[in-house]
């Protein structure tokens, strides 16, 4: 991610000069920076907090002013976006279908493999999924670590974005050739914790931990092996797969930060005009302009309601007008320009007002289907990278051969949650009888079906009913001596 250029490191550089070269480089990167910034403002602590009220005196000195009103109002826009596409492709559960040269489709619970594959989607990997596609979305790119637990089961663990540094083969971030996992852990031997910083280096072959703290110092595993597994087996790649959600990795924030820095200064500067103007300014003729003496008799003036002046001396009050409507419509100029920019839908839009049919909703989520149809290529590629450990684990395991498991091709299909108008689509189910399409693509495309092998099992369970209250209705028909009716 942090590399301009193609990298390549010297066979004379020890593993540990390696990493630290990698952790020096990724930690001053400005892709590391936009991670951190996505996930402040994700937590919505925007630029806003630093925001404060002052004045000039009479040098340039820039003064600050506790007296006046300072608010600083942020949006979680930027969570908003986010979690609305990560609910929209991965809030339900993603299709997966197998499928062989032989085969063109596979009931994963009438196969071994499938079978497999049906308890990994079910214990693990829907549930992961939604998670780095949150990462995703937020950071540009999220990471996903393969082991295998003490039960010999295949798991997933997700990473924190902005303490991996990956090293690319190709400039198509396609390939990884390295990558160092920075982080610090915390140790209690006392009350006081020790806090420790660690670097593990991944290659395709090995795998190493070295103690920054003291510089660099490698940190032995249970076994002496810098293998992959404990077992002296390697997974021949490096077991960390990355989920893009764009192909050139950039975190959502960064198309819509000035956008978001924006309306949270006007709304923020539109509340402090309203607060001050809430109260008149005080105009003084014939007074001395010293600040002091303004205070006083503004103070007198609150206190006795009088004020005396000079014959040739004056006071009025006048009132500020805060342009509330204007600051409104720029405020939802800006709201929208927001949505375009991020790829998002306007729940609060007027046509979602009524009885909108199907194609107007799909014109509203053209946007925001768009972004998903690039995210849905790169989960296919993290699937696809996935299955590689997976048959591995497979193969591991003693379920069954390495082989035979990458003979099997997977496709993914996201279940994506468009809001549906349900009367317009059951209308168009009812037209698409009797042209041919099959009974599983209807209960596909029927909004009333959630479970499509579920219901063709209801179907049939009711055919064979019918069947055999046919069969035991129908009278009891005699025969003559010919076998003929009577």
């Amino acid at each position: 991610m942090w590399q301009a250029e193609n990298i390549k490191f010297s066979s004379d550089l020890s593993p540990a000069t390696v990493a630290q070269i990698i952790v020096d480089n990724g930690k001053t990167s400005p892709v590391i920076q936009d991670i951190r910034t996505a996930d402040r403002y994700f937590d919505i602590h925007n630029d806003i907090e630093r925001k404060t009220r002052s004045y000039f005196d009479k040098d340039g000195k820039s003064i600050a002013n506790p007296a006046a009103n300072n608010a600083r109002i942020k949006s979680n826009f930027l969570r908003m976006q986010v979690q609305q596409k990560q609910d929209y492709g991965f809030a339900k559960s993603f299709v997966i279908k197998l499928s062989t040269e032989k085969q063109s489709e596979i009931d994963l619970a009438e196969d071994a493999y499938g079978l497999e594959w049906k308890n990994f989607l079910d214990k693990i990997l829907y549930k992961m999924t939604y998670r780095l596609a949150g990462q995703a979305v937020n950071h540009g790119i999220a990471w996903c670590y393969v082991w295998i637990n003490g039960n010999g089961e295949l798991n997933l663990e997700d990473l924190k974005g902005d303490l991996v540094y990956p090293v690319w083969k190709d400039r198509q971030h396609v390939d990884l050739n390295s990558l160092v996992y920075n982080y610090f852990q915390l140790e209690y031997k006392s009350l006081e914790p020790t806090k420790t910083e660690f670097a593990e280096l991944w290659t395709e072959t090995e795998h190493f931990k070295f103690d920054v703290s003291d510089g660099y110092k490698d940190v032995p595993f249970f076994t002496d092996s810098h293998s992959h597994m404990t077992n002296g087996v390697s997974w021949e790649k490096i077991p960390i797969i990355p989920l893009k959600s764009t192909d050139d990795e950039k975190p959502l924030v960064l198309f819509i930060k000035d956008y978001i820095d924006s309306y949270d200064k006007l709304i923020s500067r539109s509340i402090d005009g309203l607060i001050d103007d809430l109260d008149p300014m005080l105009v003084f003729k014939g007074i001395s302009p010293n600040v002091g003496d303004l205070i006083e008799a503004r103070e007198l003036a609150k206190m006795t309601r009088t004020i005396s002046l000079d014959s040739d001396g004056d006071a009025s009050y006048i009132q500020a007008q805060t342009s509330v409507d204007a600051h409104l419509k720029e405020l939802e100029t800006l709201k929208s320009d927001m949505i375009k920019f991020s790829y998002g839908v306007d729940m609060n839009d007027a046509r979602f007002g009524g009885n909108p049919n199907q194609l107007v909703i799909k014109s509203l989520y053209q946007d925001l289907d768009t972004y998903t149809d690039g995210i849905e290529r790169h989960f296919q590629s993290f699937i696809d990278q996935l299955k590689y450990f997976f048959d591995k684990w497979y193969e591991i395991t003693g379920r069954g051969s390495f082989a035979e498991a990458q003979e099997y091709k997977i496709l993914v299909k996201l279940d994506r949650s468009m809001l549906i108008n349900q009367s317009s689509l059951i209308d168009d189910t009812v037209k698409l009888q009797g042209t041919g399409v099959s009974q599983k693509t209807l209960l596909e495309f029927n909004p009333v079906v959630q479970d499509v092998e579920l219901e063709q099992k209801r179907l049939e369970d009711e055919k064979a009913e019918n069947d055999i209250f046919r069969l035991d209705s129908e009278p009891n028909k005699k025969q003559d001596s010919d076998g003929k009716e009577v």
